[in-house]
């Protein structure tokens, strides 16, 4: 069953890139994102941890553009998927106050279910 655009799970977080999360370059370090990322839906599904257990597996990640030293980074959630069995959670990050929307990552993180939430519905 397919859910509907408008259900979230309390969806925002907001980080900024320090010293410590950068390459020689000032963009911000892939695995420092992903860590961020995974933190962020580990913090969300805390909620929901009578339903979904509580590790999440990255489904797809697409990286669009660098973050760079004392960037303001908004981490968004969106429910995109529930069946029985399981709970795709989609993760955007995007530049805090950007005129547009720069949307710097996307991925999806994959939730199982717990078995006795599928058996009851």
């Amino acid at each position: 069953m397919k859910t509907t655009e408008n259900n979230t799970i309390n969806n925002t977080n907001i980080f900024t890139v320090t010293i410590k999360d950068i390459n020689k370059n000032n963009a911000l370090l892939p695995a420092v994102l992903y860590n961020k990322m995974e933190t962020f839906v580990k913090e969300k599904i805390t909620e929901k941890a009578d339903i979904v257990h509580p590790i999440p597996r990255l489904y797809k990640l697409q990286i669009l553009k660098n973050a760079y030293l004392k960037d303001q980074l908004v981490l968004n959630s969106q429910i995109k998927h529930l069946s029985e069995y399981e709970l795709h959670l989609a993760v955007t990050v995007s530049l805090n106050n950007s005129q547009q929307e720069d949307i710097i990552c996307k991925s999806i993180f994959k939730l199982p279910l717990k078995k006795h939430i599928s058996k009851a519905s």
